[in-house]
């Protein structure tokens, strides 16, 4: 071998991407996710992006860190993504909740992972003409539409990507005769950032060493390389290491325990290990099946929407296996002439792994989403496959692939279109799915929302025939009940979901409710002194059962337990104005009205702390004080009429509020119009004008 006097082995020139294949891997990734820019967010994207009090200022960005995925304390976590939560959040203070920019940042990040693909397979070597059909078909595979369109698909994004960046770091750190320090932390950092996006990033080794034992492009021996390299790789160790740490620390264990998943998202949990295995190893199947044939996507698969193997005795429980097996023999005979069909499966078949629930049981059953870094392996696999297959013209393949491109790309064009809102998502998965509870459940939701309570009930009785355990479920008939002023049957299905989940904290709210709008106070302040007793720390329990209190009259116990709020809270506005309410009337003005001060530092855009202390100063003959505040309330809320119009009912009733009133009058018409659209509002407007003082009125 010719060697480099100063520099040791020279290694072939890695292949290169190149601009023009690199732009038309960007265009091809770009235009078939085009028409998904205009979905609004669906179904995880509310809970988890739009509405997540944890992502709305930079003051509560420490919250990312100290909670897990779903929001709650570390202790009780499935999962923990901080990385991917900061990316939502700093969307979140830039550009707000416009469902555009989140969606954009998606497509440009499916983007770069196609182009990170491509350019990490030509780097080992790899056939040029086959590792650029399988970045292509990357590109257009319809399977990568909820990655990509479904917002909260971006952490399957951020995965690969990052994987294929942190496996060229590490190749340019490495390749030389000594380690690249700066291309190093790169990759180390890349794969830290990983980890802590989504769980499945932990093969990230295996791909690095994949790479290495599969590359064509050096000659140098494959063990002296791997021993040049083997302290670099036990570097890699080191973000394993931290991941390993927060779960086992702060998580209590490196896996979930089987109880922490219900069954309706995971029907698999509960089952024998061998039973589950065997599942997991045919559910692969569908993963290859739906990745090149992709007919009967769905956005749900929980209970029921699969046919599951239900014991070992099933002819299928022994197929899946096969099929694997039958793979990984194919990548070893392939091994020597067509590396690249080697590569691809074991790719697929190491990143798919750590989300089969083979090993051990995740979240979900079953995900498209799921498959977007794995399905790089498939489409290397089968595009080095079909290279490999003799007889064929160049002109005659790049006929077969153009066919394939545009009917893909036709498909994910499609496809995007389900997820232009949760009717279209959710209507498409009961028709792919109608045995799932969860699919007739959020068709429900929807139907709910829009007061559409007959059909929401139907789809609700749909749910619970299929599971009947669906507490989800059962409280929803519950509020369609309470709706609908059927308090007998609201309380009979908020128990029934009780009685199915102890500690469920809609479940207490809502019993308390309906109890409350069916004049039983006293029944409702029971049910939430027995909620908390699961739930000690439930703030809404806790703001509820205190408001309950001071209704019944008994403003010490009230008073009690509005601090014990504010103690779990740490300070919340509501609290605190609740606080100055009971306070109030046990005559304690002094102190109410400090209080409602904390809750106005607390939450300065909040309207009822303002309010009440407008109320308490014109009780105490202060009009200009409560003028004042009522001023600020006006502007903190600007499309609220509330305050406008109590502001100006207090001009009317003191003239000393009349000149704040005056002052604060044109953005008042600026927010509602003039004449104003809120017929009550223009009332007290022209009330307002006619009782000033012509040095008073607003200039028209």
């Amino acid at each position: 071998m010719a060697r480099h006097p100063a520099r040791g082995p020279v290694s072939a020139v890695p292949g290169r991407l190149g601009r023009r294949a690199a732009f038309a891997l960007a265009l091809l990734s770009l235009l078939p996710f085009l028409n998904g820019l205009r979905a609004d967010f669906t179904f995880d994207d509310k809970a988890i992006v739009r509405d997540n009090p944890r992502l709305s200022s930079p003051d509560r960005v420490g919250e990312i860190f100290t909670t897990h995925y779903f929001g709650g304390p570390l202790a009780t976590a499935k999962n923990f993504r901080p990385v991917v939560l900061l990316t939502y959040a700093v969307q979140r203070w830039t550009t707000g909740k416009a469902p555009l920019p989140f969606h954009a940042v998606n497509v440009a990040l499916h983007v770069a992972t196609t182009l990170l693909l491509a350019t990490w397979v030509l780097a080992l070597g790899m056939p040029r003409r086959p590792a650029l059909v399988a970045a292509a078909l990357f590109a257009v595979v319809p399977i990568h539409v909820e990655a990509v369109t479904g917002i909260v698909g971006r952490a399957e994004l951020l995965v690969a990507s990052l994987i294929f960046l942190s496996a060229l770091l590490f190749r340019h750190a490495t390749d030389g005769p000594r380690l690249r320090l700066w291309p190093y932390a790169g990759a180390l950092a890349a794969f830290l950032l990983a980890v802590f996006t989504k769980e499945n990033a932990v093969v990230l080794p295996g791909v690095v060493i994949l790479g290495e034992l599969l590359r064509r492009d050096t000659g140098e021996p494959l063990g002296a390389r791997l021993g040049r390299k083997a302290r670099a790789m036990s570097g890699l160790l080191l973000p394993l290491a931290a991941f390993a740490a927060v779960r086992y620390f702060a998580m209590g264990g490196l896996v979930s325990r089987k109880e922490a998943f219900f069954d309706l998202d995971n029907p698999l949990a509960p089952l024998p290990h061998l039973v589950r295995a065997a599942n997991g190893f045919w559910i692969l199947l569908r993963y290859v099946a739906k990745t090149f044939v992709p007919l009967g996507l769905s956005g749900d698969h929980s209970a029921h929407a699969l046919d599951l193997l239900p014991s070992l005795s099933d002819p299928r429980a022994g197929a899946g296996l096969a099929f694997v097996l039958a793979l990984a023999v194919a990548g070893l005979v392939a091994l020597r002439r067509q590396p690249l069909v080697s590569l691809g499966i074991a790719l697929f078949l190491g990143t798919i792994l750590p989300t089969s629930n083979i090993l051990f049981p995740i979240g979900t059953i079953y995900a498209d989403r799921l498959a977007y870094l794995p399905s790089a392996g498939l489409l290397l696999a089968a595009a080095g496959l079909a290279a490999a297959v003799p007889g064929f013209s160049s002109g005659f393949r790049a006929a077969v692939l153009g066919v394939v491109l545009v009917t893909y790309a036709a498909a994910t064009v499609a496809r995007n279109e389900v997820f232009h809102d949760d009717e279209r998502l959710f209507g498409e998965m009961v028709r792919q799915v109608p045995r799932s509870a969860r699919a007739w459940y959020n068709v429900a939701s929807v139907a709910a929302g829009r007061g559409e309570t007959v059909a929401a009930r139907s789809s609700l009785e749909k749910a619970v025939a299929l599971f009947p355990r669906y507490y989800d479920a059962w409280a929803l008939l519950a509020r369609i009940a309470r709706k609908e002023a059927r308090w007998d049957d609201a309380r009979t299905f908020y128990r029934r979901a009780l009685s199915l989940r102890t500690d469920y904290e809609i479940g207490w709210q809502g019993l308390a409710k309906a109890e409350e709008e069916a004049g039983r106070l006293v029944e409702a302040e029971r049910a939430c002194a027995d909620g908390l007793q699961r739930l000690p720390r439930s703030v809404p329990l806790l703001l509820h059962r205190a408001t309950l209190l001071h209704s019944l009259g008994r403003l010490e116990e009230a008073r009690a337990v509005w601090r014990r709020a504010l103690a779990v809270e740490h300070g919340g506005a509501r609290a605190h104005t609740g606080l100055a309410r009971t306070l109030s009337a046990l005559g304690q003005e002094a102190e109410a009205l400090s209080e409602a001060r904390r809750a106005v530092l607390a939450e300065p855009g909040g309207l009822e702390a303002r309010l009440f202390l407008a109320e308490r100063y014109e009780a105490r003959g202060n009009v200009v004080a409560a003028a004042a505040e009522l001023g600020r309330a006006v502007r903190a809320a600007p499309r609220d009429p509330k305050p406008a119009r109590l502001l100006l009912e207090l001009a009317g009733r003191a003239p000393l509020a009349r000149g704040i009133a005056s002052t604060t009058l044109p953005a008042i018409e600026r927010a509602f119009g003039r004449p104003a659209r809120n017929l009550s509002l223009r009332a007290r407007i022209e009330e307002f004008r006619v009782t000033a003082s012509p040095s008073q009125r607003a200039s028209p």
